[in-house]
């Protein structure tokens, strides 16, 4: 494994200032989680929960030269913006994410990827970055499967979740590792009307809890925000990260709301 990501020392220049002058997103990530650790941001469609995982991915190779793997789920991310230096596989069936995940290659169908560079069936240790995007749709889909069916399998589906998300807080803490799982958020006709992330208990795994919103849209710019949903380090609904993507890119920026405060206050 490469070196842990070290938040206690001087990095070297390249680490402490992005192409910008800011503090690299990766830092700003995980200092505000103080430490690599589970996190998860859920979200509608749309409303940027890919771009910053794929942003803060970016991050951490171009700025800190840490390795990195990317779980695509959805093919989220192009041929053209996977690169050389991030290891990536395509999962798509919820049946072969868990195996991958879980190390049963036994549960794997005969094609489990669509692409994979890591040359492992299961999630190898070592990596100081994983994401995992979405991890909610193709459990989603399959529970949605089993609901047509009347099956009384539909409940696995939850345990799975909650079994995925435990093996990826134990991988985070074994291996010093930030994980980045994107997720959508509950049924609209659910009891809770969509409020919290599909999957039931297994949103306690994850130290962070963040929800994306797209705050504006238009041809030439999208804004989206990231809140805090359930927050060891800041109070539900408090504004993270804003996020603004045009032709241009990406320009994403922490908040610091306790600062601001105090910009008024004096």
């Amino acid at each position: 494994m490469m070196d842990d990501i070290d938040l206690s020392e001087e990095d070297d220049e390249k680490e402490e200032q992005s192409s910008s002058g800011e503090k690299p997103l990766i830092r700003e990530v995980i200092e505000f989680c103080g430490g690599p650790d589970l996190i998860q941001i859920f979200g509608d469609t749309g409303s940027g929960k890919s771009t910053f995982a794929v942003e803060v991915a970016d991050s951490a190779v171009d700025d800190a030269n840490k390795s990195v793997l990317f779980i695509d789920t959805e093919k989220n991310l192009s041929d053209n913006n996977r690169g050389e230096k991030v290891d990536y596989v395509y999962i798509p069936d919820w049946q072969d994410i868990y195996a991958y995940v879980t190390g049963k290659p036994h549960m794997m169908s005969d094609e489990p990827f669509g692409i994979n560079t890591t040359g492992s069936q299961t999630l190898k240790s070592g990596y100081d970055v994983v994401v995992i995007d979405s991890m909610g749709l193709p459990a989603l889909m399959a529970y949605d499967e089993y609901s047509i069916a009347d099956d009384a399998d539909q409940f696995k589906i939850f345990q799975m979740f909650q079994h995925v998300s435990g093996e990826l807080k134990k991988y985070a803490q074994k291996n010093n590792s930030l994980i980045i799982a994107t997720n959508q958020p509950g049924s609209k006709l659910g009891d809770d009307g969509g409020a919290n992330p599909f999957g039931d208990k297994s949103q306690f795994a994850f130290k962070e809890l963040w929800r994306s919103y797209k705050e504006s849209s238009s041809a030439i710019k999208t804004t989206c925000t990231l809140k805090a949903h359930r927050s060891r380090q800041a109070g539900e609904g408090a504004k993270l990260f804003k996020m603004e993507i045009d032709d241009d890119g990406v320009d994403i920026s922490f908040i610091d709301e306790e600062a601001e405060e105090d910009e008024w206050s004096v």
